[in-house]
C-alpha cells in the first residue's frame, strides 16, 4: 500500500464530532474506543473508556470482537486514526468512525478527560 493512502480517509469511515461521541459514550450502545496516540499522550488525558493501543497496535485491540462492533478511533488531530482505520477495515470491520479533529478538538470543546 502506498504510504500516502494511509493518511487518506478509507471508504466507509465515518467522522464523529466530539459532542456526538460524548452522547454515544453515555448511551446504551457504547462503541469500542481505541486511542491510537502514544502512551505518553494517552496518559496526559484521554476519553473515559478509551483503550490505549498506539498506531500499529490497533489490531490487537479488536482481537475477538465481531466485525460489526462499532469502533471509534481517536488520535491527536484525526490523521493517525484514519491510518488505523485502514488496518481495521482490512480485518473486515464495517462500523468504523474516527473523532473529528481528534483530542485537540475534544479539549478545545472542554469535554471531560481522564488521567
Amino acid at each position: 500500500m502506498n504510504l500516502l493512502n494511509l493518511f487518506r480517509k478509507p471508504a466507509g469511515l465515518k467522522e464523529i464530532k466530539p459532542a456526538a461521541l460524548l452522547q454515544k459514550i453515555d448511551g446504551a450502545q457504547k462503541p469500542v474506543l481505541i486511542d491510537v496516540r502514544t502512551g505518553m499522550e494517552y496518559t496526559a488525558g484521554h476519553i473515559q473508556g478509551a483503550r490505549s493501543f498506539p498506531l500499529g497496535k490497533e489490531t490487537v485491540a479488536v482481537e475477538g470482537l465481531n466485525p460489526d462492533t462499532p469502533v471509534v478511533l481517536i488520535c491527536k488531530t484525526g490523521h493517525r486514526s484514519q491510518a488505523a482505520a485502514h488496518s481495521l477495515a482490512k480485518m473486515g470491520f464495517r462500523d468504523l468512525s474516527h473523532l473529528s479533529g481528534g483530542m485537540d478538538r475534544w479539549k478545545k470543546d472542554k469535554l471531560p478527560l481522564e488521567k
